[in-house]
């Protein structure tokens, strides 16, 4: 499953809207919760001349109103099921926004 597939799996999502980059003309929510992701690179163990192993990187956005704690156990227990080791951080306040965002390097 591609990481879009498991944060909006109906079934074991994290049931707020998703989107890669960023949300797209009338797919854009009314307001938070939300998330956006995108690439950031690839990990690679390499010998021989070939790649034994490779992983996509990408950085999650967590956008929130109202501290929930709940969904961010959430988000967390989906990544680490699923085989991302995460790096979490603060949250952060964007003033012009009057929003918070969390932001997850996996």
């Amino acid at each position: 499953m591609t990481l879009y597939e498991i944060l909006t799996d109906p079934e074991s999502g994290v049931g707020i809207p998703v989107a890669y980059s960023h949300f797209k003309g009338d797919e854009v929510p009314e307001s938070p919760p939300y998330m956006v992701y995108i690439g950031n690179g690839q990990n690679t163990m390499d010998a021989d001349n070939t790649h034994y192993y490779r992983q996509n990187r990408y950085q999650l956005e967590y956008y929130f109103i109202n501290k929930d704690e709940e969904t961010e156990a959430q988000i967390e227990d989906i990544l680490l099921e699923n085989g991302y080791l995460y790096e979490k951080s603060e949250d952060i306040f964007i003033e012009d926004e009057e929003i918070f965002v969390i932001y997850y390097m996996i």
